[in-house]
């Protein structure tokens, strides 16, 4: 329905020339965010309503959204999927949190932030079919991702210092959940060349068995 809706947006633009088809999906992909992150805070806000945790989905969602929209990765092809999974994420990071918590070692949690800030920092940003991203605005993106990363190494540090062991756990959380969506993203590219490639030796292979019949 979303997909619909932001087609016929795209349609009237192009027929008042507003836009050029050049960047159809650009806007396609900036429309369905926009209401991805409306309908997905929506969610969000009935599971903290349900569960109590305001401040914890409301710290999660201040943290991850920031770091997911610079970084890139995996992302779901329909909108109902994004709002699922996005909110499978909510449920999770809520459920987990006792069981950390009641673990009591905020060094594993620290640990864990920095393998993952590591791998952020090397593989991010990482762009998709549906927003692909120039060279010139990796470039801005790495810089902001640094920025994000340095505040949230320094907000980490004194909730160390605090005890605050449960925004630690939320910036863990979110690192992790943003790596592994970077992983995914690299994976699913690999696949799609061998894929691809596998397509074209059958073409040749075919194309060859063909002249020679």
């Amino acid at each position: 329905m979303i997909e619909k809706l932001v087609d016929k947006i795209i349609s009237k633009q192009l027929e008042e020339n507003t836009i050029s088809t050049e960047d159809i999906n650009i806007y396609r992909y900036g429309y369905i965010l926009v209401y991805e992150v409306f309908v997905n805070i929506i969610v969000a806000a009935i599971i903290a309503g349900i569960s109590g945790e305001w401040l914890l989905v409301t710290l999660f969602l201040v943290i991850y959204i920031p770091l997911r929209s610079f970084c890139g990765g995996w992302h779901a092809d329909k909108f109902w999927k994004c709002t699922i999974y996005s909110n499978v994420i909510i449920v999770i990071m809520l459920i987990s949190k006792e069981t950390v918590m009641d673990m009591n070692n905020i060094w594993l949690l620290f640990g864990i932030f920095i393998i993952c800030s590591i791998c952020i920092f090397c593989l991010a940003p990482v762009d998709t079919v549906a927003k692909p991203i120039s060279e010139y605005e990796k470039k801005i993106y790495s810089k902001k991702i640094r920025i994000i990363m340095l505040m949230h190494s320094v907000i980490y540090i004194t909730m160390i210092v605090m005890e605050c062991n449960e925004i630690a756990y939320l910036i863990t959380f979110s690192y992790l959940t943003q790596v592994t969506m970077l992983i995914i993203e690299k994976i699913c590219r690999k696949i799609g060349k061998i894929l691809k490639s596998n397509e074209k030796c059958d073409k040749i292979f075919n194309s060859k068995k063909k002249g020679g019949g």
